[in-house]
């Protein structure tokens, strides 16, 4: 075994795997059911599953933290993310394109135009439909990626602490508000809570509001209807507000594992789960809540030592297809799962072959293009580009 291999945070690998696999299964059962409708044949759902988002999240914060910290030059770790992200990504989206356009899964299509502006990963920026759903996290996780990057730059990492807090009192003071909007906590405030994401597109009402009491509570929400460049979003998206505790959370655990336990980073951990209860504006429930405390639970006994029981190999070959099997399994599943029902095929013997398609998918993606791109561009960049850029050449 490897140096590296045995100075590796395998846990860590091992909670990506299951986060993916639990997104997968998510949208199997309860997601497909939600969309195209599930055979009556079919009794396990896995709703919960969808937590492995935040989970994700969670991670993403302690690997960016820890990857910075690591750190030599910003040019190191822009190569470092985007080799990483992009050739894995750019498979996906082409098979995914390909697949949908000839199976002409309903509501999933996109046209050709926008299938091209999927593979710069900005379309979320401007308002461009993803090729495959699950692609909405990239723009969250770019925006995190250019506000850390900003912090290193910066040459803030040292207060790092400091700097979290301010965030997550912001983002804190944001979710609170848009949550009290949500819930009509506001006196003679009604709204349109049939739309769960009204808070995105302005559908209010206040019958009993004066026209300046309206703007001004819109204004709380963040929400004012603004013509051209709206300085608003793009500040709530760098800021990536709704998410930023969790990446905090990460961050946290990541100072915890380097530094140690102490009173202050035990509040943040606190303050980050309660953070969760209002941070969705849409949940009116502790069910989120409680999953992020258990996450955090789970990290910390990994931190500990006291999962070593999990770096099994199945379990750390999971994390190790993770981000392509993320990428590739949604709408090509629903295809998979909606033909083999055309066949009238039991829907436990469907989500079975969606789920051993995605994983052949992301181990062929994983093996044949994500590591291999990965070692070829960081090889190219450290042995011909590096030396010019410090020969000055």
């Amino acid at each position: 075994m490897s140096e590296k291999s045995k100075t590796r945070f395998l846990e860590l690998d091992v909670l990506r795997g299951i986060a993916a696999f639990s997104v997968v299964l998510f949208h199997y059962t309860s997601e497909y059911s939600t969309q195209f409708k599930h055979s009556p044949d079919l009794n396990f759902y896995f709703g919960y599953g969808r937590h492995g988002v935040e989970l994700f999240f969670i991670i993403s914060g302690f690997v960016i933290l820890m990857t910075l910290d690591n750190t030599k030059r910003g040019l190191d770790f822009i190569v470092g993310r985007l080799s990483r992200l992009y050739p894995a990504y750019w498979v996906a989206v082409i098979i995914t394109f390909v697949v949908v356009k000839i199976s002409k899964l309903p509501v999933k299509e996109v046209n050709i135009l926008e299938a091209l502006c999927n593979l710069t990963m900005m379309q979320g920026f401007f308002g461009i439909p993803n090729v495959d759903g699950v692609y909405w996290t990239l723009k969250v996780e770019l925006c995190f990626y250019l506000l850390m990057f900003t912090v290193y730059k910066l040459g803030q990492l040292k207060n790092i602490s400091l700097i979290t807090l301010g965030w997550l009192s912001l983002t804190s003071f944001y979710a609170i508000k848009t949550y009290i909007a949500r819930w009509n906590l506001f006196t003679g405030l009604t709204s349109n809570t049939n739309n769960t994401n009204f808070l995105l597109h302005g559908n209010y009402n206040f019958p009993t509001l004066s026209i300046n009491h309206k703007l001004m509570v819109l204004d709380i929400v963040g929400n004012i209807p603004e013509s051209g460049f709206n300085i608003k979003n793009i500040l709530r998206d760098i800021l990536v507000f709704g998410h930023a505790h969790l990446f905090i959370l990460g961050i946290t655990l990541y100072l915890i594992k380097r530094n140690g336990y102490s009173l202050w980073r035990c509040v943040m951990l606190l303050f980050c789960i309660l953070v969760q209860r209002v941070a969705y504006s849409w949940e009116n429930s502790w069910e989120t809540t409680i999953f992020v405390a258990a996450f955090t639970l789970i990290f910390c006994l990994a931190m500990q030592g006291y999962l070593g029981f999990i770096k099994i190999k199945p379990l750390i070959f999971s994390g190790s297809i993770s981000y392509s099997l993320y990428l590739i399994h949604q709408n090509i599943g629903y295809v998979i799962i909606k033909t083999l029902y055309n066949y009238k095929i039991n829907p436990y013997i469907s989500i079975m072959v969606a789920i051993i398609c995605s994983i052949v998918l992301a181990l062929l993606i994983s093996k044949l293009i994500e590591y291999p791109a990965m070692v070829f561009i960081r090889d190219k960049y450290k042995n011909k580009i590096l030396p010019k850029l410090i020969n000055g050449n």
